[in-house]
This record gives structure tokens, C-alpha cells and sequence, in this order.
């Protein structure tokens, strides 16, 4: 059968009237009471939620980048509801999404089975199927007219072949229903006035979403359900419990990949001529290496933003040994383990990873200016101005008789460039021990390696000298550690933060601080914030032309 299916499963309540609004004011025992709240964005799914939600309900992998379009990125992040967009390409891939979920039902049933148990009847099934499934897709309880109107999809047809179609005709409906593709939240206005929290449902969804970038699972939805996710207590408890769970590694890893830029690591090409030892190959290993190693600080270590400039260790295997110049044990290792740095070696964090280095620079050689750009907006949060629009922007001719130092001169001589690549040349040519894939070296052109850089407008300005200096300073400055609050925010709450936002981003900063710069304690407290806790306003309603 065909998934076209569009079930009405609309945001108006059972007998077609409004959903009532809830309260805008922020209760008074929330952080922030006096601060104003901005109504939550409604926004679709991300192709990261929508694989995950997918997965973890159905255990289908679904190919989402050649499904679905490409999110749009807005201040780092594919996840901010201002710029995700719906266009007729992301109903088709809808579509198509849900023909290759029920095809994959239709070989394996197994994950269908293990929702409806053992029944008494196929009616029964078919009530157990539309209601289990109908409540964690859309994040709480379906009203009773819309599991109406997914049984009547059974036809009274419950043969195993009737209840096969129906079941078929459910799941494409609810994977194409607006209360899954979108990150609606149902205000109640019941439960607010009782609590001073948003619905209990909502919270269990901004967990989900959150810390798993996927659906709340049974356990959530249980609780909320029960009345155990009533309290900021209660959701810290699950907040907890989530980040305990495997999917938290998943959830976490898509922001740390998109704050350090390397969404797009798979497609960095090196040229094949000046770099020998670039390959996919060495690409994958320097992927999963980071990967590995952002894992190991927030899950097995200490889960300091600290360790995370400092760490003198990395994950290698055989071909990474060779790329960072470490001993090699097994010359066949492929699997990367957990390796120290000796002494001596000049490694320390994810700065110096070759992933993060060969992104931060061209196909055949280094680049000073978005090197220095990356530290900038990345970790200080620094917008530098855009270059002049009459200007054309190039990096400077290759030239292998000059150092990047030499060549990178002339921008800082022009006047028409100076102001700003004052603030990015000197913070980029920190890096310059690390050629454009990253490995070390010590001579460029037959002439020493100049490393030396400096910080200006920071809290840690002065001069910098090489890459384990330029981390040590980050992993001690205030504006650096209130740059990853922000960052976590915009992740967190799909958008900007503004004026309003500047008590909440102060709470958290107090609080990443007095915690050490834990982030895994930070991820904590995010959910204990007044925008993530409270019922959120009405959006204003569009005057009328």
C-alpha cells in the first residue's frame, strides 16, 4: 500500500476547539522570575531527530541526507527554529521516509510485535498499536478523536493480513502527522496553574530533544504520565537518568560536532601532491578519534571544559600513531585505544586534533584568518566585522620561498584590512606548527616555526605561544567558559539569545563555575532554567494587513 497519509491529526483540541492557553508569567520559585519569556519557537524536526526518533521507535535506519533536504545553519546550528524552513522537498522526503519505514516493518514486524504483546484479539492489537505508538511519536496521549481516526485506517479488517495493512497505513500516518514533524508544544493550562511548570508532557519532550535529540522514551512518558514530572527536581532526576543512557552520547556529540565546526569534516579534501598521507581513510580514523575523545571527557572523565583544551591523551590506532608521530605497538591496529601523549609531544586537546586543524584550513596550506576566526566566534563568541563588500577576499599566493607568517604580512599592512585581521592573523598563526592536515612540524620554507600569536579584547589577552599555550589560556578564561554557556543556549532553546536571556545566561554561567566547568553538569542545569521549565507564552499574533 501507499504511505501518502496525511491522518488529521491537527493541533486543535478533540471536538475542534483551540487548546487553552497557558499562563506567561514565569512562577516566582524559578530562576529568573522577573525575566520576561519569549514564546517557544515551533520548529520542524532536524534530520539528526528525525533519524534518531526513528531508530529509537522502530530500530530503522533511515538515510536521512538522501531523503531529506539539508538543514539550514544559523549561528552554528542546524537546530534554530528561525531559519528551518518547509518546503515541498521536505514533504516528499517525508513520504519517501515513511515507504522505506514500512517496508522495513513489513520484512521485520518485530518491533510492531513488541508494542502490541499478547492480545486477546486484533481489535485489542490494533487499540494497543495506535495508542503506544500514537503517544510516543506525539510526546503525550492522543485525544480520543484522533485514535479514532488512526483504528478506522484497520478497516475492521484484523486477519493478519488486514491488521498488517492497517498497522502499515497508522505508521506512515503518524510519521507524516504535524505533531511529529514538528516541535509542538500542547499548552495546558491546568496543569501550569497547578505546578508553575509547563505540562508535564512538554517537559518530558525538551528532555528528549535536549540531551537525546530524539523522542522521550517509555520511562519519561511514564513519569509524566504518573505525575513524577511535576517539580524542577523531578526533572532533574530524569535529566540525569537521561544522561546515564547511550543516547546521551549521541545527543551530546551532535553539539560539541557542531560547536567545533566539523559538521563537514567528511567532505575536507586535501591536495594529493603536497599531502601524501591524506586519505579517507585517515580521514575516518581523525573523525572517530575526535569523536572518541569528546566521549571520553564527558562520559569516562571528568567532563571538564578544561580537560577538553588540556587532555594530554587522544584515541589512536596504528595510522594515527604514525600521523602524530607516536610509538607504534601492532602495525596492523586499526582500532583506536585510549594513548597518552609522552612527553615531549606536542599534543594536548581537541585544538591540536588533526579533525579540527585540517577543517581550519585550506587544501594546501594553513589559514591563519579563519583559524583565528574559529577561536573568535567559536570560544570567545566574537562576531568579527564582515570584510568591506567591494573587497575580494583570497588568501595570499603559495608560495614555497615564504613563510604563512611572510605572506599573511600583507594583511595587516593594508589599512582596509588591518582592523580586523589585527583580531584574527595573530590568533591564527598560533597554529602555524600544524600544516594544513594537521601534522607538526618544526620548518617552513627552511625557516623555523614562528608559533607565537596574541590575544587581544579577551580576559586572557597577551601573547600566546603555540597551541598548548593558547589551550591552557582558554581552559582558565571566564569568557571562554560564558562563551560555551551561550553556545549550550542557542543549541538548547533553538534560537539567539537576547537581552531577555541575560539573567538565565548569568544563572548558568554562576553555575558552570561553581561546578568546575562541568559540562555534563551544565547540560544539567540547562533544564533547570526558567525557559526550559516554565509553560511558555502565546507568540504574538500577526496584525492584520
Amino acid at each position: 500500500m501507499g504511505v501518502a497519509v496525511f491522518a488529521s491529526l491537527g493541533c486543535a483540541g478533540g471536538d475542534g476547539a483551540p487548546v487553552t492557553e497557558a499562563p506567561t508569567v514565569a512562577p516566582e520559585d524559578l530562576s529568573c522570575p522577573g525575566s520576561t519569556l519569549r514564546a517557544v519557537p515551533l520548529r520542524r524536526l532536524t534530520r539528526f531527530e528525525y533519524q534518531n526518533a526513528v531508530k529509537d521507535v522502530f530500530g530503522v535506519d533511515v538515510d536521512v541526507k538522501a531523503l531529506l533536504p539539508r538543514d539550514e545553519v544559523s549561528l552554528g546550528f542546524d537546530n534554530q527554529a528561525a531559519t528551518l524552513s518547509l518546503t515541498d522537498l521536505h514533504v516528499e522526503g517525508a513520504m519517501q521516509a515513511a515507504s522505506v519505514v514500512t517496508a522495513a516493518l513489513a520484512v521485520d514486524p518485530a518491533p510492531l510485535r513488541q508494542i502490541t504483546g499478547d492480545c486477546a484479539s486484533g481489535a485489542e492489537c490494533a487499540r494497543t498499536l495506535v495508542d503506544t505508538l500514537g503517544r510516543q511519536m506525539m510526546r503525550r496521549p492522543l485525544l480520543e478523536a484522533q485514535s479514532e481516526r488512526l483504528l478506522v485506517l484497520f478497516g475492521d479488517d484484523f486477519s493478519t493480513e488486514g491488521f498488517a495493512s492497517g498497522a502499515e497505513l497508522v505508521v506512515a500516518s503518524l510519521l507524516q502527522a504535524p505533531e511529529f514533524l514538528y516541535r509542538y508544544e500542547r499548552k495546558e493550562a491546568a496543569d501550569a496553574l497547578e505546578t508553575g511548570l509547563a505540562s508535564p508532557w512538554v517537559l518530558a519532550s525538551r528532555l528528549g530533544f535536549l540531551l537525546w535529540g530524539s523522542l522521550p522514551d517509555a520511562a519519561l512518558l511514564d513519569a509524566a504520565g504518573e505525575g513524577r514530572l511535576g517539580t524542577a527536581a523531578d526533572v532533574e532526576r530524569e535529566a540525569r537518568r537521561l544522561l546515564s543512557d547511550p543516547r546521551s552520547r549521541r545527543g551530546a556529540l551532535h553539539f560539541y560536532e557542531q560547536w567545533l565546526r566539523l559538521s563537514d569534516f567528511d567532505e575536507v579534501e586535501k591536495d594529493g601532491v603536497l599531502f601524501r598521507i591524506w586519505s579517507p581513510v585517515l580521514r575516518a580514523d581523525l573523525k572517530e578519534e575526535t569523536r572518541l575523545f569528546i566521549e571520553d571527557v564527558l562520559f569516562e572523565g571528568d567532563a571538564r571544559l578544561s580537560t577538553l583544551f588540556t587532555a594530554r591523551y587522544t584515541f589512536a590506532n596504528a595510522r594515527l600513531s604514525d600521523y602524530y608521530g607516536l610509538p607504534i605497538g601492532d602495525p596492523d591496529a586499526t582500532e583506536l585505544v585510549k594513548t597518552p601523549f609522552a612527553s615531549g609531544v606536542p599534543r594536548a586537546g581537541v585544538l591540536t586534533h588533526g579533525a579540527l586543524l585540517a577543517t581550519q584550513a585550506k587544501a594546501n596550506q594553513t589559514d591563519p584568518i579563519h583559524r583565528g576566526k574559529f577561536v573568535r566566534e567559536q570560544l570567545f563568541c566574537q562576531i568579527p566585522e564582515p570584510p568591506p563588500p567591494d573587497l575580494v577576499v583570497s588568501p595570499p599566493r603559495l608560495d614555497p620561498r615564504k613563510t604563512t607568517r611572510e605572506r599573511f604580512s600583507q594583511h595587516r599592512a593594508d589599512p582596509g584590512c588591518a582592523g580586523c585581521h589585527e583580531l584574527l592573523d595573530p590568533v591564527g598563526l598560533i597554529f602555524e606548527h600544524y600544516d594544513a592536515v594537521g601534522q607538526y612540524r618544526e620548518t617552513e620554507a627552511d625557516v623555523p616555526v614562528d608559533a607565537t600569536g596574541y590575544l587581544a579584547d579577551t580576559d586572557v589577552t597577551g601573547t600566546v605561544d603555540g597551541v598548548l599555550d593558547l589551550g591552557r589560556r582558554l581552559s582558565t578564561s571566564a569568557d571562554v567558559r560564558r562563551c560555551v554557556v551561550s553556545q549550550w543556549f542557542r543549541y538548547a532553546f533553538s534560537r539567539g539569545e537576547t537581552s531577555d536571556d541575560a539573567c538565565t545566561i548569568d544563572v548558568l554561567d554562576q553555575a558552570f563555575s561553581a561546578n568546575g566547568g562541568d559540562l555534563r553538569e551544565l547540560m544539567v542545569a540547562l533544564t533547570q532554567t526558567a525557559p526550559f521549565l516554565s509553560p511558555a507564552p502565546a507568540p504574538e499574533p500577526e496584525e492584520a494587513p
